[in-house]
C-alpha cells in the first residue's frame, strides 16, 4: 500500500509536466507560425518583382491560363482573332498584341507548332518581336492590315507649296489621329509585304497620353475651386503634381509626372476600384493637404499681378504646400504605375491597375506586367481581378527567417515527442 501511494507521487509530477509542456506548445506553434509568415511577408522580405525566379513562375501561371482559354474543336484560330479583333474596335491595342503573343498557348496544336517555328526561323528582333510577326500570319487579311494600320504612327504631313492653310489643316487632322491613337515614333509597316509588322515594339517610346494641361489651366481651375466651385479636388492636385515635375529629369520625377496623367484618367473614367480610389485619395492627401494648399493658394491669388507671374506663383504655391515625407511615399506608388506603363502602354496600365484593390495588389501587377508586358493585359480582360493571384510574390530567404523556420520545427518535434511520451506513460499504467 505504501508503494503504490509512493508510486502515484512519482508519476503525478511528471504528468503534470508534460500537460503544462503540451498545453504551452499548442499555444506558442500557432503564434510562432503567425509570426513567420508576417516576417516573410511583409515589403521588406517579400521577392523583389525583378528576380528571376518570381516572373519565371507567374509567367508559367499566366501561360497556363491562356491554355485554358478553350474553344471548342476547329475554333481555336477563329476565336483567338475574334478577340483581337474585338481589342482593335475598342482601340485597347495593348491587349490586342497581348492575344497576339499568346498566339502559341490559345492556337491548336498544330497551328501553335508552325507559329514557333515561324518565330524561330527569323533573326531578327526580340523573341516577342519575332513571334508577334509569325502570329500575324495567323489572322485574316483584312485583320491584319486593321492591327498594322493601328499600331503605325501617323504619316507625317509634306507641307504644300501651293496652297498654306491646306497644310496647315491636314498637319491638325494628323495631329489629332496621332493624339487619338496614342501610338509611338516608331517605323511604320511598309508596303512590302513581307515586313508583315514594325520590327520595333509598337509601343517602345510611348509617352503617356498627356491628362495634365499647362500651367496657365492649373491657375483657372485652382481660383475656381478656391471660389466654390465644384472642381474635384483630387484631379485638381494629380494636375499639380504632374506639371511640378514635368520638366524635372530626374526619374522618379518624370514617372511622378507620367503616373498622374494616367491616374488622372483612369480616375476621370471611373475604372478604379473603390477601395483602391479611397488610397490614392488619401496619398494624394497626405502629400498635397488640403487645408495648407488653400492657405498657400489664398496667398498667391492676392496681389494684382499678370496671368503670367500669377501662374508663377501658383505653383509656388503648390510647391510649398507639398509635404516631403508623404511625397516620397506617394511616389513610390507611381513609379509602379509609370514602370507598369513603360512594360505595356498607358491603356494597359490603367486596365492593370483598376483590378488593384491595396498597394500589395500594385505590386503583384507589376509583377505580371514584368513577367509577361502586354500578354497580362489581355489575360486582365478576360479574369479581372482574379488575375492578380497568378502573380507568384515569393519569400526571400534570410538568416533570420531560416532560424525562426529552424525553431518552430524544434517546437513541432517537441510536440511530436511531449504527446507520445504521455501515451506511452498512460499504457505503461494501464497495464499495471
Amino acid at each position: 500500500m505504501t508503494s503504490r501511494w509512493r508510486q502515484r507521487e512519482v508519476e503525478r509530477p511528471s504528468t503534470w509536466r508534460q500537460s503544462l509542456l503540451f498545453n504551452s506548445l499548442i499555444l506558442l506553434i500557432p503564434i510562432f507560425a503567425a509570426r513567420i509568415l508576417i516576417a516573410a511577408y511583409t515589403s521588406d522580405i517579400a521577392t523583389d518583382p525583378l528576380s528571376l525566379e518570381a516572373r519565371t513562375e507567374t509567367r508559367q501561371q499566366i501561360d497556363s491560363e491562356f491554355r485554358k482559354l478553350t474553344a471548342p474543336l476547329g475554333e481555336e484560330r477563329r476565336q483567338w482573332a475574334a478577340r483581337i479583333d474585338q481589342t482593335l474596335q475598342e482601340r485597347d491595342f495593348s491587349a490586342a498584341r497581348g492575344y497576339l503573343l499568346a498566339a502559341p498557348m490559345m492556337l491548336n496544336k498544330q497551328d501553335s507548332a508552325a507559329v514557333l517555328a515561324a518565330a524561330a526561323a527569323e533573326s531578327s528582333g526580340s523573341r516577342d518581336q519575332r513571334l508577334a510577326r509569325a502570329a500575324l500570319l495567323f489572322l485574316p487579311e483584312e485583320l491584319r492590315a486593321s492591327y498594322q494600320r493601328s499600331i503605325a504612327p501617323p504619316p507625317m504631313p509634306e507641307p504644300a507649296a501651293s496652297d498654306e492653310d491646306e497644310g496647315s489643316d491636314s498637319s491638325a487632322e494628323d495631329i489629332a489621329a496621332s493624339e487619338e491613337i496614342e501610338t509611338p515614333d516608331t517605323p511604320g509597316a511598309t508596303g512590302n509585304s513581307v515586313q508583315l509588322a514594325p520590327l520595333d515594339e509598337p509601343f517602345v517610346g510611348q509617352r503617356s497620353f498627356f491628362l495634365l494641361g499647362d500651367p496657365a489651366d492649373l491657375t483657372r481651375r485652382s481660383q475656381r475651386w478656391l471660389g466654390g466651385e465644384q472642381v474635384d479636388s483630387l484631379q485638381l492636385r494629380l494636375r499639380a503634381l504632374g506639371l511640378l515635375t514635368q520638366d524635372d529629369p530626374d526619374p522618379e520625377a518624370q514617372a511622378m509626372f507620367e503616373a498622374a496623367s494616367i491616374m488622372r484618367a483612369a480616375h476621370r473614367a471611373g475604372r478604379l476600384n473603390d477601395r483602391f480610389a479611397s488610397y490614392l485619395k488619401s496619398r494624394v492627401e497626405d502629400a498635397l493637404p488640403e487645408e495648407i494648399l488653400r492657405a498657400e493658394l489664398n496667398t498667391a491669388f492676392e496681389s494684382v499681378m499678370t496671368t503670367q507671374a500669377r501662374t508663377v506663383e501658383v505653383l509656388k504655391a503648390y510647391r510649398r504646400a507639398l509635404q516631403p515625407e508623404a511625397r516620397d511615399r506617394l511616389v513610390r506608388d507611381m513609379v509602379i504605375i509609370a514602370r507598369i506603363a513603360e512594360l505595356t502602354s498607358s491603356s494597359g496600365a490603367i486596365t492593370l491597375v483598376e483590378q488593384a484593390t491595396t498597394p500589395e495588389d500594385m505590386r503583384r501587377a507589376l509583377l505580371l506586367s514584368e513577367s509577361a508586358g502586354h500578354r497580362s493585359v489581355a489575360l486582365a480582360r478576360e479574369m479581372g481581378p482574379e488575375v492578380l493571384t497568378l502573380a507568384q510574390i515569393g519569400v526571400k530567404w534570410s538568416r533570420g527567417l531560416v532560424f525562426q523556420v529552424m525553431g518552430l520545427m524544434a517546437l513541432g518535434m517537441a510536440l511530436i515527442w511531449t504527446t507520445l511520451s504521455a501515451l506511452t506513460q498512460a499504457e505503461a499504467i494501464r497495464l499495471r
